[in-house]
């Protein structure tokens, strides 16, 4: 198959002077394919990394992430121990733009993302893969970290009636299941070349099983002194403990479908039209089990040693037996929590377009319709207390692992029916479903002139029409006798007509594992992990119960942005010098919308101090609000290339480029509550009393509907040398100034509320009224936008082929960023590093390859990654340094059927987070996805 790249557009159409320099591979095998990836960087006018595939149907991993991850400066979020999300250059993968064929793709997981889902996309129906790094006006806006174009293939660039079959099996170390994956593409043409069709399938079943241990609440409400031997230790070490902490299995079946239809045809020699369809299919069923290890017996009654991390001010350890201060009392730690969702999400889109060649000038046009739905179908939760299961229990957190231990007799002691109390309060079914949907057009002429060095002018335009939606629902187990349709009618059905609040929920006897629940990593270090059958568990409910849907009225949030653009770019070249410059405009109108709840909490209390019915303790207000925003943005751009010799290119880059905040920031409902003298003065005394939430006032957290776009002045340059067939090194220099990121807060501030008044029945009549023009929110937590932040650093890249088969490919990307301001109605509140940002990444490859065996391995390494922040510290969480080795393998049984086999993963490695970038001490979590194994067969015809 021969293929012809140079410099690619968001249209797939490369220009006539273009093509006249492009060098022609034939693509097979993973030489040929590093060879054109090269190719393609040598030749862009801009800053561009590519990936190629190695054959049809053969991407260089099993999924688009895993393979982008070896870019130099692009790092990968990881779900199920695949790829799901691309960052550039240090800042978040919501600021990676993704594409295929030029246009945006809708991917809803459930909470509505800018990020696309790479783990909805099978890598199969992928040819190519452009990483731009430096902008062109051209290129739709919303990059700032950079621009994906994926491109899929189409049939006029295959030979007639071919394709591939491919089966695979697969599996990984912590699970025990062989599990099959099969992809097709077909192509045909007729004899004229002028009519042809592509169709292809992708169907993968996959059990995944991610492990972790985390800190579950991490807050400085508890502070604690060394104690030994149930005594506190005079002069010890004081810190802050964990509130919660968690170990977890997550076992995930997913079922991945694509399929991909595509026609051309071309009329005329100039006229060519054509259509894509693409649907895609993730089911994610799910069960998770848990061992929560709360905070509530944090007293002398219970625990016996406490220890402490005095340079980190945190306990990283207790022992909970008979109390220091006190006699034994039964604990209702561990905890049992066990979750059981059944999601799906998909993702359709459809476009045409339509190319016409005139002799001096080529014009595109294309529209289209992309439009997904995601979330749980059914989801909940469930848990039991082991109270006198368990007579003893511990934690430990040093040594950058999570170790608990428990009274080694305790399933025994369940299955006899000792402990195992259900936690009603526990039992929750609330989730999150969103839909995201755009309608696009764009047309696009290139016309080649000659004036001076100018050797094409560029104009087009665009229209966007987006929207997201997010709500939130709630499934039920009724009784087989309830009455849902009058229930519906009256508007009347809740929580309270719920199994688990009728006496539904089923003796932990009838449901408990019969031994701990096993294949678990290292980052489980408990010697027992008792474990409900939530599968039995699911099974009970429904031969018992009615299975209920409730979408909630509340708790919704919608965005509808419609984008204008426009653009000129002028292509030059004068002996030596090739390049752009463009400009492009960019209008965006937001409406966001929001159901907000505002909580007046009032007396909790009567006169003789017995608590209060829910309803007559506060009252809970909703309202729908929109808000309307529009702003204009230039965003010019420059690429100039100098090539110096045939072997030397030296390219720089500057541009604006833009992008939009995140969903969530921007339309996120707010939760305000009041708290009332009286109820504030009722509660003074419980145990469980908590000053900020507690207090008498506001408090409350929300979305940002104010948010500013994120904007971009950024820099680069980079020199080239391409010293042989396929073999290359370069060193790249890039500086990127960021204004409008947005960080998470917690700060007071003044803002409206509607004026309610309130007469107390129990407080002797009192009248209280609250609300206003200028309310005082103590400890809101928001979004803001930060101002001055900078991501800079250096790229360096070799590859080398060597005559005995053997090649090499590796390159390393430091970065270094800012503590940048914070700022909220332009006063600065704070401080904060991008998140999302590593100070370096490696990546290294070494392969063989002969006429009938290729053997690849692959390190990568990403260096300490800045993670959310966390306000009641005033630190951020990083993700310590973490690297893997991938193989790849496969051998040409004939001509047309080729072996393959592969390990992802194989050092078997671990992620592990902190608090705070002044020690790794404060552990917050490590996980592991498992180590996976392929093993199929692919037919080419």
């Amino acid at each position: 198959m021969g293929s012809a790249f140079a410099q690619d557009t968001n249209t797939e159409s490369e220009d006539a002077s273009d093509e006249e320099q492009t060098e022609v591979i034939e693509v097979r095998g993973i030489r040929a394919s590093s060879a054109e990836n090269l190719s393609i960087k040598r030749l862009s006018n801009a800053t561009v990394d590519a990936i190629t595939a190695e054959d049809i149907g053969k991407f260089p991993d099993k999924n688009v992430a895993d393979s982008l991850q070896r870019v130099p400066g692009v790092v990968i979020q990881r779900e199920g121990g695949e790829g799901a999300t691309v960052s550039i250059r240090g800042l978040s993968s919501d600021l990676t733009f993704t594409q295929l064929n030029g246009n945006f793709i809708a991917s809803s997981p459930g909470e509505p993302s800018r990020s696309f889902s790479y783990a909805l996309l099978p890598s199969t129906m992928i040819s190519r893969v452009e990483v731009y790094k430096s902008s062109e006006a051209r290129l739709d806006e919303g990059g700032i970290g950079g621009t994906v174009l994926m491109h899929s293939r189409k049939p006029f660039e295959m030979d007639a009636n071919s394709g591939i079959l491919n089966l695979e099996y697969t599996n990984a170390d912590i699970t025990d299941k062989y599990e099959p994956q099969f992809s097709g593409i077909y192509s045909w043409k007729n004899d004229d070349e002028d009519i042809g069709f592509l169709v292809g399938y992708t169907n993968q079943e996959r059990t995944n099983r991610a492990q972790s241990s985390r800190v579950n609440i991490l807050n400085q409400n508890f502070y604690y002194t060394q104690m030994q031997n149930q005594q506190t230790v005079e002069g010890g070490a004081q810190g802050y403990a964990p509130q919660s902490m968690v170990q977890e299995v997550l076992e995930e079946q997913r079922e991945r479908e694509g399929i991909q239809f595509t026609a051309q045809w071309r009329p005329t020699e100039r006229l060519e039209l054509g259509m894509n369809y693409f649907r895609f299919t993730l089911g994610q069923d799910s069960i998770l089990n848990q061992l929560e290890y709360p905070e509530w017996n944090n007293n002398d009654n219970y625990w016996t040693d406490i220890r402490v991390n005095a340079d980190a001010e945190y306990v990283t350890g207790i022992d909970y037996s008979s109390g220091a201060g006190g006699t034994y009392q039964d604990s209702p730690i561990p905890r049992i929590n066990g979750e059981y969702k059944v999601e799906e999400s998909t993702s359709d889109t459809f476009d045409f377009f339509a190319n016409y060649e005139g002799d001096y000038f080529e014009l595109r046009f294309k529209a289209g319709h992309t439009e997904a739905e995601g979330g749980p179908e059914e989801k909940y939760r469930a848990a039991y207390y082991l109270n006198a299961a368990s007579k003893y229990y511990g934690w430990d957190l040093s040594n950058e692992q999570m170790t608990t231990y428990m009274d080694p007799g305790a399933i025994s002691n369940l299955q006899n029916g000792i402990g195992g109390e259900a936690d009603a309060g526990a039992t929750d079914s609330s989730f999150v479903t969103g839909t995201q949907e755009e309608t696009y057009a764009s047309i696009d002429l290139d016309y080649f002139v000659d004036y001076g060095i100018v050797s094409t002018l560029r104009v087009g335009a665009k229209y966007r029409d987006g929207e997201i939606h997010r709500d939130t629902r709630n499934s039920f187990y009724l009784s087989p006798d309830f009455d849902i349709a009058q229930g519906e009618a009256e508007g009347s059905i809740d929580l309270d007509d719920d199994y688990s609040k009728n006496g539904g929920i089923p003796d932990i006897v009838d449901m408990i594992r019969p031994e701990s629940l096993d294949n678990l990593s290292d980052v489980i270090n408990t010697n027992l992990f008792p474990a409900v059958d939530w599968y039995k568990y699911q099974d009970y409910l429904n031969d018992n119960f009615v299975h209920y849907t409730r979408k909630e009225q509340n708790y919704v949030y919608d965005v509808q942005e419609e984008i204008t653009a426009a653009y000129v770019q002028a292509d030059y070249d004068y002996k030596a010098i090739r390049g752009n410059i463009g400009l492009r405009w960019v209008r965006t109108k937001t409406v966001s919308g929001s159901s907000d709840k505002i909580t007046y909490r009032l007396d909790w209390t009567d006169d003789e101090g017995t608590q209060l019915p829910i309803e007559q303790q506060r009252v809970e207000d909703f309202v729908y609000i929109e808000k309307e925003n529009t702003y204009d943005k230039l965003l010019p751009s420059l690429n100039l290339v100098w090539d110096i010799n045939d072997d030397w290119v030296l390219r720089g880059a500057a541009a604006k480029v833009m992008a939009r905040p995140g969903y969530d920031d921007l339309g996120q409902f707010q939760t305000l509550t009041y708290t009332s003298s009286e109820y504030s003065a009722d509660r003074a005394g419980e145990p469980n009393f908590d000053e900020i939430i507690d207090g008498e006032g506001w408090t409350g957290s929300g979305g940002n509907n104010q948010l500013k776009p994120l904007l971009s002045t950024q820099f680069d340059v980079s020199l080239e040398y391409y010293y042989g067939e396929g073999s290359g090194l370069g060193i790249a220099m890039f500086k990127k100034d960021v204004d409008n990121f947005v960080v998470p807060l917690i700060i007071d501030l003044n803002q409206s509320s509607p004026t309610r008044e309130f007469t107390l029945e129990n407080a002797g009549d009192k009248v209280v009224t609250a609300g206003g023009d200028s309310i005082l929110v103590r400890d809101f937590n928001t979004v803001a936008n930060g101002t001055d932040a900078s991501s800079e650093g250096m790229e360096v890249f070799i590859q080398h082929f060597f005559e005995n088969g053997f090649g090499v490919y590796a390159n390393y990307t430091h970065n270094e960023t800012n503590q940048a301001d914070v700022e909220l109605n332009g006063e600065k509140v704070g401080e904060s590093p991008l998140i999302g940002s590593s100070k370096y990444q490696v990546n290294f490859s070494v392969f063989y390859e002969d006429e009938d065996f290729s053997i690849r391995a692959s390190y990568n390494r990403r260096g300490r990654t800045v993670q959310g922040y966390n306000s009641d510290w005033e630190m951020n969480y990083y993700e310590e340094p973490y690297d893997q080795v991938d193989v790849n393998a496969s051998y040409n049984l004939t001509e047309n059927l080729v072996l393959s086999a592969s390990v992802i993963n194989l050092t078997q490695s671990e992620a592990y987070r902190h608090l705070g970038d002044d020690t790794n001490a404060r552990f917050v979590q490590n996980s592991y996805a498992g180590r996976r194994f392929y093993a199929g067969a692919t037919y080419r015809f």
